[in-house]
């Protein structure tokens, strides 16, 4: 890619904030830098004094000031860039968590449909080795190209000092080895880019391997992930070996080049020095400087690549950190009071990932205060999708939902999730001690309030039951617990939380009877002068509902009380006779 690409240069200006706030590490470093590297470069002209003296005056007197003058120069150029090393990687590591953090936190922020079209593998890529990349473009690289600039520019103009005619000679070869080095950039960075997304496809198979170990164990499909991730790691190695491959035959050449260079220079300086023209140590010395700014030449060219990959990872990075959500997760009108009537007025859905599925079909329901109603129908007929709605994780695509006569997308968006209560089918735990889990939604909670919670869920014997009771670890996803123990944990997370509106979907499917009709006392208990909007499979938690409705292929099909359903002898009756709804 040319040099003035706008992505580049986008990329660049970027970066330019970060720099900006590590300017004191940064000046820092660059002042030792510049010591070091003045230092450096006057070490050949020690080297020069030697030579000349041994081969001519044979004045030892000046030739060991000449090696203790150099031994100075050694350990102060030690200590700059010791000094250097230190304060650049100091400015890089915090420059990388400021990223890390903002990065992390843009993601959180954004909405439920965001994720619906990410991988998790794809998106803790970036947080790790994308962050990585631009971590070396902060530090090592960005101090590594300062010094070796230097010592490029300012070891030419010592050349010149040296002797001009050498110096003409010696840089023939520097067009052909910097252009060589912006042509093998542009292919490094496009290259760099496609096998950090080859990399982020084969973190996705990998982490989907692990995380579902027990389903790859029961199905014995061992081999098959084996090879799934062995086909997403032999891309990313292809990419790599392209990439090697490039920067082989580029660093080869320029190799070939420099010293080529060097045998001119040292041929003719040759006869420069018979000629009488140049002495033996400005010899020395300007040999000296043509390593010098080869090796600096070699390591610009090996930065500008390195540069490149980082510059890719930056553009991932910030394309996500900068990405504002659709849905803001905090802002808008905050209700005084809440009675808590929930009003569907035409909602129509299409999931952002299925645009071209409409799951909502033009629902109209009305919930008052305090009621208790049971969502029942056919699997996919947008149960689910209406409790999703109503927390708020999605907006509806045409349509209104209302909270006491206010629509949802003119209230506070954490606000609102605060006063629902929701309790999943499949309920996720944090790997962290059941205590904190149950704290989830209210963190200042007591130890003896959280035990009432797991109490009124039918909970506490089997916690107190574990050697470290409320401190008892879940493990990943608590994977730890039985599903029934998972389902109880989830809603006592629930009744702590102590909410307005409470979203039950299937919140007893993984309990034994005994256990339901315990949680199902409890919740009822809950639900008293509460909103409740229940998802259910199972008669006993619909018989108990103020009002039932069925929901079939996206619409209100029918609404009434169980005994009323039954006797229309429609959907619902249907539903019954068909046992898709359980006793």
């Amino acid at each position: 890619m040319p040099l003035s690409s706008p992505n580049r240069i986008s990329s660049v200006r970027r970066l330019l904030p970060l720099i900006r706030l590590e300017w004191k590490a940064l000046a820092g470093a660059t002042v030792l830098l510049l010591l070091g590297s003045a230092a450096a470069l006057a070490y050949p002209q020690g080297m020069r004094v030697i030579v000349d003296g041994a081969l001519s005056s044979r004045d030892t007197g000046r030739i060991r000031f000449a090696a203790l003058l150099m031994g100075g120069l050694a350990v102060f150029q030690g200590l700059a860039v010791a000094g250097r090393a230190y304060l650049f990687a100091l400015a890089g590591e915090r420059g990388v968590r400021r990223v890390r953090q903002r990065l992390f936190d843009a993601l959180l922020v954004q909405e439920v449909g965001f994720f619906d079209g990410q991988r998790t593998g794809d998106l803790t890529s970036r947080l790790s080795s994308d962050t990585a990349s631009l971590q070396g473009l902060l530090s090592s690289q960005l101090s590594m190209a300062l010094r070796n600039g230097v010592q490029v520019v300012g070891g030419l103009v010592l050349l010149v000092f040296t002797s001009a005619k050498l110096t003409g000679v010696m840089l023939l070869v520097v067009p052909a080895v910097a252009i060589g080095a912006v042509f093998y950039g542009r292919k490094i960075r496009a290259l760099s880019k496609q096998y950090q997304d080859a990399l982020a496809d084969a973190g996705h198979a990998a982490e989907e391997s692990i995380s579902a170990i027990r389903t790859v164990r029961a199905f014995a499909a061992e081999p098959a992930e084996m090879a799934r991730y062995g086909v997403a790691i032999d891309a990313s190695y292809e990419l790599a070996r392209i990439r090697v491959r490039a920067g082989s035959f580029f660093m080869g050449a320029a190799s070939a080049a420099v010293y080529a260079a060097l045998a001119v220079v040292l041929g003719y300086g040759g006869s420069l020095v018979a000629a009488g023209e140049l002495t033996a140590g400005a010899l020395t010395a300007f040999l000296v400087y043509t390593m010098l700014i080869a090796m600096g030449l070699g390591t610009l060219a090996d930065i500008w690549a390195e540069a490149m990959r980082g510059l890719g990872a930056a553009e991932r990075v910030f394309d996500l950190s900068e990405r504002v959500p659709e849905m803001p997760v905090s802002g808008g009108r905050r209700l005084s009071t809440v009675s808590g009537r929930l009003t569907y007025q035409g909602v129509r859905f299409r999931y952002p990932t299925r645009p071209e599925v409409e799951v909502l079909q033009g629902v109209d329901l009305s919930v008052e205060p305090g009621q208790v109603v049971a969502l029942v129908g056919p699997s996919g007929g947008g149960k689910s999708t209406m409790g999703a709605l109503l927390s708020r994780l999605y907006d509806p695509t045409a349509g209104r939902l209302l909270l006491d006569g206010t629509d949802l997308r003119d209230l506070d968006p954490s606000w609102l999730r605060r006063l629902v209560g929701v309790v999943s089918q499949e309920p996720v735990l944090f790997s962290t001690s059941i205590a904190e889990n149950v704290r989830y939604g209210r963190p200042e909670a007591t130890d003896d309030e959280v035990r009432d919670a797991l109490r009124s869920a039918n909970a506490l014997a089997f916690v107190e039951s574990f050697p470290d009771g409320l401190a008892t670890k879940v493990g990943e996803r608590g994977q730890q617990l039985s599903g029934g123990q998972k389902q109880r944990i989830a809603i006592a997370r629930a009744l702590l939380k102590d909410p307005r509106i409470l979203l039950l979907d299937e919140a007893t499917s993984a309990l034994d009877a005994e256990s339901e009709a315990l949680v199902q006392d409890a919740l009822t208990r809950l639900m008293r002068g509460r909103t409740s909007v229940v998802i259910a499979h199972r008669l006993s938690t619909v018989i108990g509902a103020d009002r039932v409705v069925v929901v079939d292929g996206g619409v209100v099909a029918e609404s009434g009380t169980h005994a009323e359903l039954l006797a229309r002898g429609g959907v619902y009756a249907r539903l019954v006779d068909r046992q898709v709804l359980r006793g």
